[in-house]
């Protein structure tokens, strides 16, 4: 009997965890007036649509602007055209989401996951979406000028034609990403993974790419003038017509990289291993400036 009593007791105090955290769930989501128009298709902006389950819903062509969206479930949602500009969707679930053409400009989607999303043509202008994963997202021709994505995964994403001018990409990874023809001039992209990334005819002129991980990749014909590349695995990376003019290849690996026609005029090269396995000599150490000796007062003179 004690024992069949403790087991009911242990019954009782599970189903009432269960209710409390539904209770709190019920507490936590969104409004149920913003939540029907929502799903109806009619606009919704500032709408409180928080922890709502929205899988596979349908809202194209939508104004959503300054929704609150935060932990939002929208899976395999349809938000192709919609206006989602200044939108709050952190932690939100966009997997295999298509939101082609969608206007998504200041919007903030850090630890969100749009694995697997489609993004062609959408814009993430001034975007916030650090620690957020975007593998496998078809982010063709999408522009994320000035975007923060600081820490984000772009495994064997698609984004070719894509423009990253002046993003944050600081630890990013792009591994195996498809990359032909996309903007990152003046992008920080420094300890981002490249490796095997397949990066024809990209635009980095002026990036900083300290410490950038570059191996095996595709750069062929690409612009990197200008790019700062000191301490950059370039090991095996094909450079085929690249041009490297007057940038900063300070201590950099490019073992076994294809240099079929790339230009290196002005470029810095001390200190890299070069294509063949030599190395170049040492940099020199920075010239030590002298410490300017203060005037001497003559007396009587006033001191200033």
């Amino acid at each position: 009997m004690k024992q069949s009593g403790s087991t009911l007791i242990s019954l009782l105090k599970g189903a009432s965890c269960a209710m409390a955290v539904l209770a709190a769930g019920a507490a936590w989501a969104g409004d149920p007036k913003e939540y029907a128009r929502f799903l109806k298709g009619q606009p919704c902006p500032r709408c409180d649509l928080r922890y709502e389950n929205a899988a596979g819903s349908k809202a194209m062509d939508t104004d959503l602007r300054g929704a609150y969206m935060f932990n939002i479930n929208l899976a395999s949602a349809r938000l192709n055209n919609s206006n989602l500009e200044s939108a709050n969707l952190q932690t939100a679930n966009l997997e295999r989401a298509d939101m082609s053409r969608a206007k998504l400009d200041r919007s903030t989607l850090s630890h969100a996951s749009l694995t697997g999303a489609t993004l062609i043509s959408a814009t993430l202008q001034q975007v916030v979406a650090r620690e957020t994963s975007f593998e496998a997202a078809d982010l063709s021709n999408a522009d994320l000028t000035t975007a923060d994505l600081r820490n984000s995964s772009f495994i064997f994403a698609f984004a070719e034609d894509a423009n990253f001018m002046s993003t944050d990409l600081r630890e990013t990874n792009f591994t195996r990403a498809r990359l032909g023809g996309a903007q990152f001039m003046n992008a920080n992209m420094t300890a981002a993974n490249f490796s095997a990334a397949r990066m024809p005819s990209v635009d980095m002129r002026r990036a900083i790419m300290t410490r950038i991980n570059l191996s095996g990749a595709n750069l062929a014909y690409s612009n990197l003038a200008g790019a700062s590349l000191n301490d950059a695995n370039l090991q095996k990376a094909d450079l085929t017509g690249v041009n490297l003019s007057n940038a900063d290849l300070r201590n950099a690996d490019l073992t076994g990289a294809e240099m079929g026609s790339t230009l290196l005029e002005g470029a810095k090269l001390c200190g890299a291993t070069l294509s063949t396995g030599k190395k170049a000599p040492a940099c020199p150490p920075p010239p030590v400036q002298a410490k300017e000796s203060p005037e001497p007062v003559s007396p009587g003179s006033p001191r200033t």
